[in-house]
């Protein structure tokens, strides 16, 4: 049996930190996606109706064997650092506003999205009013989306009307094209097809990581090339490397049969996050060792 899960209703709450952070809860209390930590209350009302505004958006799933890239506003699904699977919405400029839980399944997680895409016109429940300061919100108050600040600039009373402006202007939010990112960032991780090769030949698999908001290339990353493995016996480690200044790999690998019993293989490259950057994971790529 599937189940659909109906949005029923935003709360806009405090976490530990003081901060305001609002989740979205489905019908039956399911906590579907949750927002960053603002300063403002304000600023957390104008992120769900960021997101009001953007729910409709199309899907891209990085996780599928070919990966059509949309422009933004969109959802975007992949795996986390445990390859369970994840989504988040992106506003028209790039900025993370949404983002859920880590699901078992792939169709859980397209729920999550259905139930999201429900709640254009959900009611928002403001905790605030009767929350106690400072209140422990165990649900999701860890999770760390990039936070956007604008602080204004100070100008003396006595300035003149020539004065020279100052030499960093800051930019509103709903004009910046890169977001500020106070956190790790989301990653992107493509493989290349490798086609086929000849058993025992050299061969190099390539590919890319970088930042997801920006496209801006990861440097000094390792990326470990694993074996997709359909049995019971878990993945087959296969080799590794380091990718270049713009974020490209290109890993030696000595091939040999992936099974005994066809001469096809899949193969998929992980990346396991650093303190800059989170975790990503390829999609499956299908190689054909000849010989």
């Amino acid at each position: 049996m599937v189940i659909v899960f109906m949005s029923k209703k935003y709360q806009v709450y405090r976490d530990v930190a003081g901060k305001f952070r609002f989740r979205l809860l489905a019908e039956n209390g399911q906590i579907v996606a949750v927002g960053e930590a603002y300063e403002q209350h304000e600023s957390c009302i104008n992120g769900i109706k960021s997101i009001q505004r953007n729910c409709d958006a199309q899907i891209e799933d990085l996780t599928a064997a070919e990966v059509t890239r949309i422009p933004n506003p969109k959802y975007q699904v992949f795996y986390d650092e445990k390859c369970k699977w994840r989504f988040h919405l992106n506003a028209r400029n790039g900025e993370v506003i949404a983002q859920s839980e880590g699901y078992e399944s792939k169709q859980g997680c397209m729920n999550g999205i259905e139930a999201v895409k429900g709640s254009c016109g959900a009611e928002i429940e403001d905790l605030t009013k009767t929350q106690k300061s400072k209140e422990e919100v165990v649900s999701y108050h860890e999770i760390n989306v990039p936070v956007v600040e604008v602080k204004p600039v100070e100008v003396a009373k006595d300035a003149m009307v020539e004065a020279k402006p100052p030499e960093v202007q800051v930019v509103p939010p709903a004009e910046l094209k890169t977001p500020i990112s106070t956190g790790p960032a989301a990653t992107v991780l493509e493989l290349q097809d490798p086609s086929m090769a000849t058993k025992g030949e050299l061969i190099y698999l390539k590919g890319r990581l970088y930042r997801n908001d920006n496209g801006q290339g990861i440097p000094g990353a390792k990326i470990d090339i694993w074996e997709y493995d359909r049995s019971l016996l878990g993945d087959d480690y296969l080799a590794y490397g380091k990718t270049a200044e713009d974020g490209s790999f290109s890993i030696k690998w000595k091939s040999r049969c992936l099974a005994w019993f066809e001469n096809t293989g899949n193969i998929y490259a992980h990346f396991k996050g650093t303190e800059q950057a989170y975790p990503s994971k390829s999609t499956i790529q299908k190689i054909t060792i000849n010989g």
